[in-house]
């Protein structure tokens, strides 16, 4: 049943556009057409006919002599989305802008529609772009792909770290006491860059990670590896940031520098005590707070040349770090405060 005109509506004669669309065409270059909706009995669209094209709507549908016939006639496995979506706006009288696909076509349209003077007609003004939306899928796919590949490698490096673990940990069974120390802190010190990988993938980011991720699994590592029989604890405060991961492997480095440190100085002789490492956001800066109650040498402790010490100027210095010391007689907290990459 052929769409019925409301009274006092004119209908539009064939042709009586003709200028309209050839301006429109010279000023957008864009497919230009009026259609009229097809509705059945019930008044529910079910077709749309193609009244007046331009000379771009071959080009941009690849449809000849469309004026005259209907969608369907034209495309006859055309999706019912194309017919509704113009249903509302010939018969809703609604202006709508989209992009939309169709499979039988082999197009992609970015479509301007609008309601015509007589009811249940309406122009669509549309551009093929097919192109644009596939080299989109295709960068899409290029993106998913690098992301698989960098999974992949993040995953290989972080077993590949696992077993150079491995092999300290099979040196330090037939090392002396001191040497084995040494080879702990090693350990350690891998055990964070290995904690980056496995946090970017978990997430599959490129190169961003969450310093809550991350952090507690170095926070974890080191409470398992550095601390004797449960007499010191390493509580963990962070803050959910999100970390270049250039800046994150070299947090996680101060982390383990810091935290082995205190455990090595703030409690001799088999003292109890706590350490707490906080992370934090304060105004346009990110805050490292560690923290001991040891209260007997800074956690950044040692001779100013050994090696902790230089590692954790190091990291500072990758970070563009401030570095404050505070000791007392109730333990000492070290703080870094630097900020995000990117910052000014």
């Amino acid at each position: 049943m052929e769409a019925t005109l409301h009274q006092g509506e004119l209908p539009l004669a064939t042709g009586a556009h003709e200028h309209l669309f050839d301006t429109i065409t010279n000023l957008t270059g864009d497919g230009l057409c009026l259609a009229e909706m097809i509705t059945d009995a019930e008044g529910r669209a079910v077709d749309y006919r193609f009244l007046e094209v331009n000379p771009k709507f071959e080009a941009f549908t690849g449809l000849k002599d469309a004026e005259g016939k209907t969608a369907l006639e034209l495309v006859p496995g055309l999706e019912h989305h194309w017919v509704d979506t113009y249903g509302r706006v010939g018969l809703g009288r609604e202006t709508l802008r989209f992009e939309n696909g169709s499979v039988p076509m082999g197009r992609w349209f970015e479509v301007c529609a609008s309601p015509a003077p007589v009811f249940g007609q309406l122009f669509i003004l549309f551009r093929d772009v097919t192109r644009r939306k596939d080299a989109e899928e295709a960068n899409l796919q290029a993106l998913d792909r690098a992301q698989h590949l960098l999974s992949e490698l993040n995953h290989r490096v972080k077993n590949s770290l696992t077993v150079i673990n491995s092999i300290i940990s099979m040196e330090k069974r037939k090392s002396s006491e001191d040497v084995g120390r040494a080879l702990d802190r090693v350990g350690s010190r891998i055990d964070a860059v290995r904690g980056l990988f496995a946090a970017l993938s978990d997430t599959g980011s490129v190169d961003r990670v969450c310093s809550g991720t991350y952090l507690n699994r170095v926070v974890d590592g080191l409470q398992g590896a550095v601390v004797i029989e449960g007499r010191i604890v390493i509580r963990a405060e962070i803050e959910e940031i999100e970390l270049d991961a250039e800046q994150a492997v070299s947090l996680g480095l101060v982390v383990n520098e810091l935290v082995t440190n205190a455990v090595k100085h703030a409690f001799p002789n088999g003292r109890h005590g706590t350490i707490d490492v906080k992370f934090c956001k304060d105004g346009d800066a990110l805050v490292l707070c560690v923290t001991d109650d040891g209260g007997q040498a800074p956690a950044g402790a040692g001779t100013e040349g050994g090696l902790g010490s230089r590692l954790i100027k190091a990291f500072a210095q990758n970070l563009d770090a401030d570095i404050e010391t505070d000791a007392s007689d109730r333990g000492t907290c070290v703080t870094l405060r630097f900020r995000p990459s990117g910052n000014p």
